[in-house]
């Protein structure tokens, strides 16, 4: 078999503008050395991605159980969960193999990891204190985690979608992803796929409306899109910036500021700092990701390049078709 093709360095240059500088310059080489070694293997992407989640609901479980040592081994485990999930991606890429269950499984596992690591560290933080105020603290914290995973997921989608020329204009729509899940149900794909189908639908459907509602500029559902040099440089240039501080709120400075913080047993200064900082740079992010969506729309119809309603799309497309 071939060597691994793995381009590190140009494919670090790309990931710039939608990853945080921790998680680019230190998660991704780990992540690549460890795809290099199982490269030849008959592991696949989606058994990382899965492998990833497991790594960081153990490092919930560690959590949970409290001590000492326990907690050094949650923060070690959140952190290689870190990696492992840049791995997937690296490996599908090397080898070639997408699939829309694996972009299911990695937005899933996203949340998934996110949720469980905040919850847990909320109990281990009541057994150990049993203070009201810090719960509190911790359930607004992991609501606000999952609601910043999920949005810094459709934007880095959106980004590396509008940038990429060659992309065909259609955005994943909520309708599709039903659809993909009734396939899966249908073709008896397993548990795993099912549960992970299923949960993507609900995590498309959260982005859409959450966004609609937030940002009805950077909205995307039922619309086309047409790509090319112009519209990657324009969608560039209103966008890269943003998704910079996007990034600092994704699920890699989540792992890594939390494991650290974990492993000195300081769990309750990480939900401060997340509570506070994250969700003021959430609310920066916010504001100015709404400016620069209404500038590049505005900009995209003023070179008549901007979205059309898929139903106007197809109806264009009708006559060529008969």
């Amino acid at each position: 078999m071939a060597a691994p093709k793995l381009p590190a360095f140009e494919s670090l240059l790309k990931s710039r503008d939608v990853e945080d500088p921790v998680n680019l310059w230190l998660h991704r080489p780990l992540a690549y050395g460890f795809v290099a070694l199982i490269y030849r293997s008959p592991i696949t992407p989606n058994q990382i991605t899965l492998l990833a989640m497991v790594v960081g609901i153990a490092a919930a479980g560690c959590f949970i159980e409290g001590s000492g040592a326990a907690m050094l081994w949650g923060g070690a485990l959140l952190w290689t969960s870190a990696i492992l999930d840049g791995a997937d991606g690296i490996l599908a890429r090397a080898q070639l193999k997408f699939s829309e269950l694996g972009r299911a499984l990695d937005g899933t596992a996203d949340v998934v990891v996110a949720a469980m690591t905040v919850a847990a560290a909320g109990y281990h933080l009541w057994v150990t204190g049993h203070d009201p105020v810090l719960l509190f603290q911790v359930l607004v914290t992991t609501g606000t985690t999952v609601l910043h995973v999920y949005l810094y997921d459709f934007y880095k989608e959106s980004y590396l979608q509008m940038t990429n020329p060659e992309w065909d204009g259609q955005p994943e729509s909520v309708d599709e992803v039903q659809q993909r899940l009734a396939k899966v149900k249908r073709e008896k794909a397993g548990f795993a796929a099912v549960v992970a189908s299923k949960l993507y639908v609900d995590l498309t459907r959260a982005q859409t409306r959450i966004v609609a509602f937030t940002d009805p500029p950077g909205a995307r559902e039922s619309l086309r899109f047409r790509p090319g040099p112009d519209v990657a440089e324009i969608y560039r240039r209103h966008n890269r910036l943003p998704m910079q501080l996007w990034a600092l709120i994704s699920l890699a400075p989540h792992s890594y500021l939390m494991s650290i913080f974990a492993m000195l047993d300081r769990l309750d200064l990480y939900v401060l700092g997340r509570l506070s900082l994250g969700n003021a740079l959430f609310v920066a992010v916010l504001l100015w990701q709404r400016r620069a969506s209404r500038q590049t729309r505005i900009e995209l119809a003023r070179i008549g390049q901007g979205p059309i309603p898929v139903a106007e799309a197809e109806a264009s497309h009708a006559p060529e078709q008969q």
